[in-house]
Protein backbone atom coordinates (compact mmCIF):
# COMPACT_ATOMS: atom_id res chain seq x y z
CA UNK A 1 0.00 0.00 0.00
CA UNK A 2 1.24 3.51 -0.76
CA UNK A 3 2.38 5.44 2.32
CA UNK A 4 -0.14 7.78 3.86
CA UNK A 5 0.28 11.50 4.18
CA UNK A 6 3.17 12.58 6.38
CA UNK A 7 2.22 13.83 9.78
CA UNK A 8 3.36 17.46 10.11
CA UNK A 9 6.24 18.19 12.44
CA UNK A 10 5.69 20.63 15.28
CA UNK A 11 8.19 23.08 13.79
CA UNK A 12 6.21 23.20 10.54
CA UNK A 13 4.07 25.87 12.19
CA UNK A 14 4.58 29.32 13.62
CA UNK A 15 3.63 29.59 17.27
CA UNK A 16 1.93 32.71 18.67
CA UNK A 17 4.14 34.23 21.34
CA UNK A 18 7.26 32.62 19.86
CA UNK A 19 7.28 34.19 16.40
CA UNK A 20 6.31 37.48 14.73
CA UNK A 21 5.13 37.97 11.13
CA UNK A 22 6.24 41.24 9.51
CA UNK A 23 5.36 42.62 6.05
CA UNK A 24 8.55 42.56 3.99
CA UNK A 25 8.37 46.27 3.11
CA UNK A 26 7.94 47.14 6.79
CA UNK A 27 10.95 45.01 7.75
CA UNK A 28 13.05 47.08 5.36
CA UNK A 29 11.77 50.21 7.12
CA UNK A 30 12.51 48.80 10.58
CA UNK A 31 16.13 48.04 9.70
CA UNK A 32 16.58 51.31 7.80
CA UNK A 33 18.02 53.28 10.78
CA UNK A 34 20.72 50.67 11.45
CA UNK A 35 23.38 52.43 9.37
CA UNK A 36 22.89 55.76 11.12
CA UNK A 37 22.67 54.04 14.51
CA UNK A 38 25.94 52.16 14.04
CA UNK A 39 27.75 55.34 12.99
CA UNK A 40 26.41 57.22 16.01
CA UNK A 41 27.76 54.50 18.31
CA UNK A 42 31.16 54.28 16.60
CA UNK A 43 34.01 54.39 19.15
CA UNK A 44 35.64 57.82 19.24
CA UNK A 45 32.63 59.78 18.03
CA UNK A 46 32.69 63.19 19.75
CA UNK A 47 29.90 64.35 22.03
CA UNK A 48 26.95 66.01 20.31
CA UNK A 49 23.45 67.37 20.87
CA UNK A 50 20.61 66.75 18.40
CA UNK A 51 19.46 70.04 16.91
CA UNK A 52 17.45 68.89 13.89
CA UNK A 53 13.69 68.53 13.33
CA UNK A 54 13.55 64.91 14.47
CA UNK A 55 10.58 64.76 16.85
CA UNK A 56 8.24 62.99 14.40
CA UNK A 57 10.81 60.40 13.39
CA UNK A 58 11.63 59.70 17.04
CA UNK A 59 7.91 59.21 17.77
CA UNK A 60 7.31 56.95 14.77
CA UNK A 61 10.35 54.79 15.55
CA UNK A 62 9.14 54.35 19.13
CA UNK A 63 5.63 53.43 17.90
CA UNK A 64 7.18 50.82 15.58
CA UNK A 65 9.15 49.38 18.51
CA UNK A 66 6.00 49.03 20.62
CA UNK A 67 4.18 47.38 17.70
CA UNK A 68 6.88 44.72 17.65
CA UNK A 69 6.45 44.18 21.38
CA UNK A 70 2.67 43.94 20.98
CA UNK A 71 3.09 41.23 18.33
CA UNK A 72 5.04 39.15 20.85
CA UNK A 73 2.22 39.43 23.38
CA UNK A 74 3.48 42.40 25.41
CA UNK A 75 0.56 44.63 26.40
CA UNK A 76 1.83 47.70 28.25
CA UNK A 77 3.30 50.38 25.95
CA UNK A 78 6.70 51.73 26.91
CA UNK A 79 7.26 55.47 27.52
CA UNK A 80 8.61 57.64 24.74
CA UNK A 81 11.55 59.94 25.57
CA UNK A 82 10.62 63.61 25.89
CA UNK A 83 12.64 66.73 26.44
CA UNK A 84 16.43 66.97 26.57
CA UNK A 85 17.90 63.66 27.76
CA UNK A 86 21.38 62.24 28.14
CA UNK A 87 21.79 58.82 26.54
CA UNK A 88 25.46 58.23 27.28
CA UNK A 89 26.92 58.74 30.72
CA UNK A 90 30.62 58.15 31.33
CA UNK A 91 31.19 55.97 34.39
CA UNK A 92 34.95 56.54 34.44
CA UNK A 93 37.59 58.53 32.59
CA UNK A 94 40.86 57.27 31.08
CA UNK A 95 42.83 59.32 33.61
CA UNK A 96 41.45 57.03 36.34
CA UNK A 97 43.47 54.10 34.95
CA UNK A 98 46.66 53.49 36.97
CA UNK A 99 48.85 52.27 34.08
CA UNK A 100 47.51 54.76 31.54
CA UNK A 101 50.98 55.77 30.25
CA UNK A 102 52.03 52.17 29.58
CA UNK A 103 48.76 51.42 27.81
CA UNK A 104 49.05 54.58 25.75
CA UNK A 105 52.57 53.76 24.59
CA UNK A 106 51.59 50.20 23.69
CA UNK A 107 48.56 51.47 21.77
CA UNK A 108 50.66 54.04 19.87
CA UNK A 109 53.15 51.34 18.85
CA UNK A 110 50.39 48.99 17.68
CA UNK A 111 48.63 51.80 15.80
CA UNK A 112 51.88 52.82 14.10
CA UNK A 113 52.60 49.30 12.90
CA UNK A 114 49.04 48.75 11.69
CA UNK A 115 48.84 52.09 9.85
CA UNK A 116 52.19 51.56 8.11
CA UNK A 117 50.90 48.31 6.61
CA UNK A 118 47.99 50.05 4.88
CA UNK A 119 48.43 50.83 1.16
CA UNK A 120 48.34 54.46 0.08
CA UNK A 121 45.58 55.85 -2.13
CA UNK A 122 48.17 56.46 -4.84
CA UNK A 123 49.24 52.81 -4.78
CA UNK A 124 45.60 51.68 -4.88
CA UNK A 125 44.91 53.81 -7.95
CA UNK A 126 48.04 52.62 -9.78
CA UNK A 127 47.54 48.95 -8.99
CA UNK A 128 43.72 48.94 -9.19
CA UNK A 129 43.82 47.00 -5.93
CA UNK A 130 40.85 48.07 -3.81
CA UNK A 131 40.88 45.12 -1.41
CA UNK A 132 41.24 47.74 1.34
CA UNK A 133 38.56 50.41 1.71
CA UNK A 134 39.78 53.92 0.79
CA UNK A 135 38.29 55.13 4.10
CA UNK A 136 40.59 52.70 5.93
CA UNK A 137 43.58 54.11 4.07
CA UNK A 138 42.58 57.67 4.99
CA UNK A 139 42.17 56.63 8.62
CA UNK A 140 45.63 55.04 8.60
CA UNK A 141 47.13 58.28 7.29
CA UNK A 142 45.31 60.24 9.99
CA UNK A 143 46.81 57.90 12.62
CA UNK A 144 50.32 58.43 11.27
CA UNK A 145 49.83 62.20 11.19
CA UNK A 146 48.54 62.21 14.76
CA UNK A 147 51.43 60.11 16.06
CA UNK A 148 53.93 62.36 14.27
CA UNK A 149 52.29 65.54 15.60
CA UNK A 150 51.39 66.74 12.10
CA UNK A 151 47.61 66.83 12.57
CA UNK A 152 44.84 67.08 15.13
CA UNK A 153 42.11 65.35 13.10
CA UNK A 154 40.46 63.11 15.68
CA UNK A 155 37.22 62.36 13.83
CA UNK A 156 36.16 62.23 10.20
CA UNK A 157 32.56 61.93 8.97
CA UNK A 158 31.71 60.02 5.82
CA UNK A 159 31.52 63.40 4.09
CA UNK A 160 32.72 66.80 5.24
CA UNK A 161 29.23 68.31 4.73
CA UNK A 162 27.62 66.01 7.32
CA UNK A 163 26.66 67.64 10.62
CA UNK A 164 25.59 64.72 12.87
CA UNK A 165 23.41 67.00 15.01
CA UNK A 166 21.04 67.51 12.06
CA UNK A 167 22.07 65.01 9.35
CA UNK A 168 22.09 61.25 8.99
CA UNK A 169 25.65 59.96 9.38
CA UNK A 170 25.21 57.14 6.85
CA UNK A 171 26.36 59.24 3.88
CA UNK A 172 25.24 61.85 1.36
CA UNK A 173 23.02 61.81 -1.72
CA UNK A 174 24.28 63.00 -5.10
CA UNK A 175 21.43 64.68 -7.02
CA UNK A 176 22.79 66.23 -10.23
CA UNK A 177 26.29 65.18 -9.20
CA UNK A 178 26.44 67.39 -6.09
CA UNK A 179 26.75 66.01 -2.53
CA UNK A 180 23.71 66.73 -0.35
CA UNK A 181 23.55 65.50 3.28
CA UNK A 182 20.28 63.90 4.38
CA UNK A 183 18.46 65.44 7.37
CA UNK A 184 17.77 62.87 10.09
CA UNK A 185 14.07 63.73 10.04
CA UNK A 186 13.73 62.70 6.39
CA UNK A 187 13.78 59.08 7.50
CA UNK A 188 10.30 59.64 8.98
CA UNK A 189 8.84 59.32 5.48
CA UNK A 190 9.37 55.55 5.27
CA UNK A 191 7.86 55.00 8.74
CA UNK A 192 4.89 57.24 7.87
CA UNK A 193 4.41 55.32 4.63
CA UNK A 194 4.27 52.00 6.51
CA UNK A 195 1.69 53.44 8.90
CA UNK A 196 -0.35 54.82 5.99
CA UNK A 197 -0.42 51.41 4.30
CA UNK A 198 -1.31 49.66 7.56
CA UNK A 199 1.92 47.66 7.65
CA UNK A 200 2.71 46.39 11.11
CA UNK A 201 3.97 43.22 12.80
CA UNK A 202 1.44 40.66 13.98
CA UNK A 203 1.37 37.43 15.89
CA UNK A 204 0.97 34.33 13.68
CA UNK A 205 -2.44 32.73 13.53
CA UNK A 206 -2.89 29.39 15.31
CA UNK A 207 -1.80 26.67 12.89
CA UNK A 208 -0.14 29.13 10.49
CA UNK A 209 2.57 27.42 8.45
CA UNK A 210 6.16 28.54 8.47
CA UNK A 211 7.11 31.15 5.89
CA UNK A 212 9.59 30.11 3.21
CA UNK A 213 10.59 32.81 0.72
CA UNK A 214 11.05 30.37 -2.14
CA UNK A 215 7.61 28.76 -1.80
CA UNK A 216 5.68 30.67 0.83
CA UNK A 217 4.26 34.17 1.09
CA UNK A 218 6.81 36.49 -0.57
CA UNK A 219 5.18 39.56 0.97
CA UNK A 220 5.84 38.59 4.60
CA UNK A 221 8.78 37.47 6.67
CA UNK A 222 8.89 35.74 10.04
CA UNK A 223 11.30 36.30 12.91
CA UNK A 224 11.46 34.84 16.39
CA UNK A 225 9.89 36.71 19.28
CA UNK A 226 13.36 37.04 20.82
CA UNK A 227 14.70 38.78 17.71
CA UNK A 228 11.60 40.99 17.60
CA UNK A 229 12.28 42.05 21.20
CA UNK A 230 15.92 42.87 20.43
CA UNK A 231 14.90 44.83 17.33
CA UNK A 232 12.41 46.80 19.43
CA UNK A 233 15.16 47.71 21.93
CA UNK A 234 17.49 48.85 19.13
CA UNK A 235 14.75 51.01 17.62
CA UNK A 236 13.96 52.58 21.00
CA UNK A 237 17.65 53.32 21.53
CA UNK A 238 17.70 55.06 18.16
CA UNK A 239 14.50 56.98 18.99
CA UNK A 240 16.14 58.25 22.18
CA UNK A 241 19.41 59.20 20.48
CA UNK A 242 17.80 61.25 17.71
CA UNK A 243 15.16 62.92 19.89
CA UNK A 244 15.43 66.75 19.76
CA UNK A 245 17.81 67.92 22.45
CA UNK A 246 19.25 64.45 23.17
CA UNK A 247 22.89 64.64 24.25
CA UNK A 248 25.38 61.86 23.58
CA UNK A 249 28.77 61.75 25.25
CA UNK A 250 32.01 60.67 23.59
CA UNK A 251 31.74 57.05 22.44
CA UNK A 252 34.15 54.68 24.16
CA UNK A 253 35.65 51.59 22.54
CA UNK A 254 33.26 49.41 24.56
CA UNK A 255 30.56 50.47 22.06
CA UNK A 256 32.29 48.41 19.37
CA UNK A 257 30.64 45.15 20.45
CA UNK A 258 27.22 46.78 20.20
CA UNK A 259 27.88 48.16 16.71
CA UNK A 260 29.10 44.73 15.65
CA UNK A 261 25.86 43.19 16.94
CA UNK A 262 23.68 45.75 15.17
CA UNK A 263 25.44 45.62 11.82
CA UNK A 264 27.06 42.18 11.41
CA UNK A 265 25.15 40.18 14.02
CA UNK A 266 21.40 40.41 14.37
CA UNK A 267 21.35 43.22 11.82
CA UNK A 268 22.63 40.92 9.09
CA UNK A 269 20.13 38.22 10.07
CA UNK A 270 17.22 40.67 9.89
CA UNK A 271 18.35 42.15 6.56
CA UNK A 272 18.57 38.68 5.06
CA UNK A 273 14.84 38.15 5.68
CA UNK A 274 13.94 40.38 2.76
CA UNK A 275 14.95 40.14 -0.85
CA UNK A 276 17.30 43.09 -1.29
Amino acid sequence: MPPGPREPFLNDYLVPGRAVVVPEGHMMTLTGPFGDMVNRLAPGRPALKIAGDTAELSRLVHVAADELRAATGAIAPTPHPVGAISVARVSHRPSDVDDLRLRYEALCLAAQRASENMPTLEYMRQSSDFSVSPRTTLAAQDVQDLLAGRSRVFWRERHELIDPSVHSTAGVQWPEGQPVPTPIGDKAQSFARSAELGRKPKAPLPGESRIFREKGDPDHVAISAVRAGILAEILDEYAARIHPGAESGTMHFSAYDLTDLIYDGIGRELRETYGF
